[in-house]
C-alpha cells in the first residue's frame, strides 16, 4: 500500500512541468510570434528629429504606405528637439521631397510615425544629412482651440448677449399671441371671426366655381355672343371674306392701280410732279421775298400797301353810296316809264 502515494506525488510533479512547459511556450508564441519580434533579421536604423511628437512612445509602428516596416527604438531630447530612432525592417531611400509626420491610430491615443518617401523624381537625400519630420496635426487639440474660440466669441463677442435678446423678443412675441394682440393673435385667439371670413371666402370660391361652371356650359350649347362666336361658322366666312378683300386691296396696291397704287408704284411721275410744284411754290416765295411782280411789291413796298389799302376804302364808299341811292334810281325810272 506504500507505494500509491509515491506514485501519485509523481504524478502531480509531472502535471505540473507539462502545464509549465505549456505556459512557456504560449508565453514564447505571443511574444515571438503576435509580437512580431525578430531576434536574427537585420535591422535598418533611421533617425528622425521632431520639434513635437505628440506622446510617440517606444515600440510604436512605423508606416510607409499604409504597410508596417519597422518600430520605434527610442527618443531622446537633444537641444529643444526630439530625435526618434526607429528600426526598420528594410532599406528606405528619401528623397529630397520626403514627407514624415507622427498620426494618431485612434481616439484614445494611440500614435505612429508615417514615411512618405518623396516622389521618383526628386533627387536622393544625402546619407550623412538627418531627415526632419513635421510638426504633427493634433485632432484633439484643434479641436479644444475650436472650442476655446467658439467660448471666447460668445462670452466676448456679444453673441451670448445677442442671443438672449433674441429670446427675450420671442417671449415677449408668444406672450403677446397668447393675450391675442396684434392681428396674428387675433387670429389664434378669436374663434368666431377668421372662421367666419374663412367660411365666406370658401363660399364665395363655390359660388365663383359655379357661375364659372354655368358660363362654359352656356358657350358649349351656344349661347350668348361668345356661344355665337364659336358655335356659328358665319363669323369665319365673313372673315375669310375681309381677308379676301384686303389681299385684292394689296394685290391692286401692288400693281399701282388706283391713286394709292400709284403713289406706293415705282413710276416716280407724280413725285417728279410734286418735286416741280414744290420748287415752282419756292420759286413763287423766294420771288415776293425779294418784292417782285405785283405780291412781292404789296408785301415789301409799305406805300403800294396803303394806296391799294385807300383804293379799297374809297370802293367801299362808293359800293355804300350806289346801295343808298339804288331805292331813288329805281322809283324815278319806274315813275318816268309810265309815260
Amino acid at each position: 500500500m506504500t507505494p500509491k502515494p509515491v506514485n501519485r506525488e509523481l504524478m502531480m510533479e509531472w502535471i505540473v512541468g507539462v502545464f509549465m512547459l505549456v505556459v512557456l511556450l504560449a508565453l514564447a508564441y505571443f511574444t515571438i510570434v503576435l509580437g512580431r519580434a525578430t531576434f536574427f533579421q537585420r535591422q535598418y536604423p533611421l533617425t528622425v528629429v521632431f520639434e513635437d511628437v505628440m506622446g510617440l512612445r517606444k515600440d510604436d509602428a512605423v508606416v510607409v504606405n499604409g504597410m508596417t516596416i519597422g518600430k520605434i527604438r527610442s527618443l531622446r531630447l537633444q537641444d529643444g528637439l526630439v530625435e526618434v530612432t526607429a528600426d526598420l525592417n528594410q532599406p528606405l531611400q528619401l528623397r529630397a521631397d520626403h514627407r514624415i509626420v507622427i498620426m494618431a491610430t485612434s481616439i484614445l491615443g494611440g500614435r505612429q510615425m508615417q514615411i512618405e518617401v518623396g516622389s521618383p523624381d526628386a533627387p536622393l537625400l544625402p546619407e550623412n544629412v538627418i531627415p526632419r519630420g513635421r510638426r504633427p496635426y493634433d485632432l484633439m487639440e484643434e479641436a479644444a482651440k475650436v472650442v476655446h474660440e467658439v467660448r471666447q466669441a460668445l462670452t466676448t463677442g456679444g453673441i451670448s448677449s445677442n442671443a438672449q435678446a433674441v429670446v427675450a423678443s420671442l417671449r415677449e412675441i408668444t406672450e403677446r399671441l397668447e393675450r391675442g394682440e396684434g392681428t396674428l393673435g387675433r387670429l389664434l385667439s378669436d374663434d368666431t371671426g377668421p372662421y367666419t371670413d374663412l367660411t365666406n371666402m370658401v363660399a364665395d370660391l363655390r359660388e365663383a366655381s359655379r357661375q364659372i361652371r354655368e358660363v362654359s356650359e352656356q358657350v358649349a350649347r351656344g349661347e350668348g355672343t361668345l356661344g355665337r362666336l364659336l358655335a356659328d361658322d358665319s363669323l369665319y366666312r365673313e372673315a375669310s371674306a375681309i381677308a379676301t378683300n384686303l389681299r385684292t386691296v394689296s394685290e391692286r396696291l401692288a400693281g399701282g392701280e388706283g391713286t394709292l397704287g400709284k403713289l406706293l408704284s415705282a413710276d416716280d411721275s407724280l413725285y417728279r410732279d410734286l418735286s416741280e410744284a414744290a420748287a415752282s411754290v419756292k420759286e413763287i416765295a423766294g420771288r415776293m421775298e425779294r418784292g417782285e411782280g405785283l405780291l412781292g411789291r404789296l408785301s415789301t413796298d409799305e406805300a403800294l400797301y396803303e394806296e391799294a389799302r385807300a383804293a379799297l376804302q374809297e370802293l367801299r364808299a362808293a359800293v355804300d353810296d350806289f346801295r343808298e341811292t339804288s331805292p331813288v334810281v329805281s322809283f324815278t325810272t319806274l315813275l318816268f316809264g309810265a309815260f
